[in-house]
């Protein structure tokens, strides 16, 4: 597996609240944060994110985050990730302007843009009195030295004092400016490479430099100057800023500017954006075995047009294709060679599912957890990247949500079991919503007793079969697997013990499970023999008469 990117504490909780200020998001169908979670979503983030720059991470961020794509989108994408991966001197040509934007920008536009919105503007009144006052302290010198030396003093301390009270009120929203001016030089920058002029991001890209080009002139006073570290004339510009109030006159001028163009000062930021997090998904299709682009089929009344293509053989004009076998009146998936992208040697698995759910049993670390999470995962980046880790994938267009790995809160005082309920009530009220919906549960409500478990999640797996709902659900709970018979399809994973080790093979199998090992890694593990043979014989006498003796 390719390396994956690694960030300072609080970087992704910036490109995530980037995302959260993002007017333009979409988060009525966005993955929520237990989701995310689940399907490690940060650590999939990372093994994709090779951007150059923040604003190509805030892109690639805010599409994982929103896999609702719908065809037309998903070719639009397609084309792109097509074009950079095949045109790899654009690429790098087009990288290292992007490297000019940089990731050490302290908050992202899309924040201190909102921000700016909220706070309240000065006028200039003010400052320019006390650059005039300074002027005029100055000329006072050369006429009556005393006098002038004193008035300047006074200016001096009055200059600072107001320069540093502004400043600190201000600072915050610095960042953007200079995060605003530096995409600006790329953008422009970039418009010097040989490309196709009639391509949409080169268009994009004219407009912005064209439109923003006088919200950025002057940005220099913001923006420039190092103080001691800077040199002789970054030096010297620190202090006439501070004496004559210079960038804080810019500041305000550019405030009023910046909010004039908030919405151009977005499409910049998407389309260069868009360009680094393209060229990024063009990377990490190079660096799997093998990939396809989904091919989304209609479903019921959905009107979505299907896509396809893959590493091998590609399809040019991308065509609505027909369902292969999936009903039209019922949501639908069918992989083959699903894989999981963070496994250096993943084991590929087939499944289709409609009209049916998916009822995954197996003993512990068996590979349930990691088959959902692979479902999940081809969803999403489907959706969101055109590029799934299978040698086809079709499927319906859907809303993905999970509940796999709950938590209690010590701090809430909601324990394991309230938490786990709310996750999943979540859930269920997500699959109500109209449209087609891929859902995954993992070992549900474990933290409750076993009668009430089984009672309890056998009827709430049987709710979530539905025309427009697949449901994946992984359990221990080997009852379920014949109360559910009507309603799920049975697959399992095996385990081989022998010599004291335990072997899995992660090869997904038609049927339920007929093995435990639970007891076995117990002395594999060294526990002692007196309380593992005890505990096999009290597991066979449950099997024979459904009661548990006193100990």
């Amino acid at each position: 597996m390719s390396s994956v990117r690694s960030y300072d504490p609080g970087e992704l909780e910036l490109i995530k609240d980037a995302w959260l200020a993002d007017p333009q998001s979409d988060k009525q169908t966005s993955l929520f944060d237990q989701t995310w979670n689940d399907m490690n979503m940060d650590r999939v983030f990372a093994r994709i994110d090779t951007c150059a720059s923040l604003a190509g991470e805030e892109r690639l961020y805010a599409m994982l985050r929103e896999p609702f794509s719908d065809a037309e989108e998903l070719r639009r994408r397609d084309e792109l990730i097509r074009l950079f991966d095949n045109e790899k001197d654009l690429s790098r040509e087009y990288r290292g302007r992007l490297e000019g934007i940089g990731r050490d920008i302290k908050q992202p536009a899309s924040v201190t843009v909102k921000k700016l919105s909220e706070a309240g503007q000065q006028g200039n009144i003010g400052h320019i009195l006390c650059a005039l006052l300074g002027v005029f302290s100055i000329c006072m010198i050369f006429v009556s030295p005393t006098a002038g030396l004193i008035i300047f003093l006074i200016t001096l301390i009055l200059n600072i004092s107001t320069y540093f009270r502004r400043k600190e009120q201000i600072g915050e929203y610095l960042s953007c400016f200079s995060y605003l001016i530096r995409a600006y030089r790329a953008a422009r920058s970039m418009l010097s490479v040989r490309d196709d002029p009639e391509r949409s991001y080169r268009k994009k890209l004219e407009r912005a430099v064209s439109v923003l080009s006088g919200v950025v002139r002057g940005g220099f006073l913001l923006t420039g100057g190092r103080g001691l570290t800077g040199g002789l004339i970054n030096m010297l510009l620190d202090y006439l800023r501070i004496f004559f109030h210079l960038d804080l006159m810019k500041f305000n001028s550019m405030q009023k500017k910046v909010l004039e163009h908030k919405d151009d000062i977005e499409e910049l930021f998407i389309a260069l954006g868009e360009i680094d997090a393209f060229i990024a998904v063009a990377e990490y299709r190079r660096s799997l075995p093998f990939w396809c682009v989904p091919e989304l089929i209609i479903s019921g009344d959905d009107s979505e047009r299907g896509i396809m293509g893959n590493a091998e053989t590609e399809s040019k004009d991308n065509a609505i294709t027909e369902n292969g076998g999936i009903r039209d009146s019922k949501a639908g998936i069918e992989v083959k060679r699903l894989s999981h992208p963070l496994l250096d040697h993943p084991v590929a698995s087939d499944i289709r599912a409609s009209g049916k759910g998916v009822l995954v049993t197996g003993s512990n670390a068996s590979g349930k957890s990691t088959f959902l999470r692979s479902v999940g995962l081809a969803a999403i980046l489907g959706q969101s990247l055109a590029t799934v880790y299978a040698e086809s994938y079709r499927a319906s267009r859907f809303y993905i949500v999970s509940s796999m790995t709950v938590a209690d809160d010590i701090v809430s005082g909601s324990s394991y079991y309230m938490a786990e309920i709310k996750a999943v009530k979540r859930l269920i009220d997500a699959c109500g919503r109209g449209i087609p919906v891929l859902c995954f549960v993992d070992e549900l409500l474990k933290g409750t007793n076993t009668i009430e478990r089984i009672a309890s999640s056998s009827e709430i797996l049987k709710s979530l079969v539905r025309d427009n709902v697949i449901c994946f659900a992984a359990t221990h709970d080997a009852e379920l697997t014949d109360m559910l018979a009507g309603h799920y399809d049975n697959y399992h994973f095996e385990e081989d013990i022998s010599d004291g080790d335990v072997k899995f093979s992660f090869k997904l199998m038609e049927g339920s499970a007929k093995s435990r090992n639970a007891i076995r890694l117990l002395e594999i593990m060294g526990y002692d023999e007196s309380i593992t043979e005890a505990a096999v014989k009290r597991a066979e006498e449950f099997e024979k008469t459904g009661e548990w003796g006193r100990l």
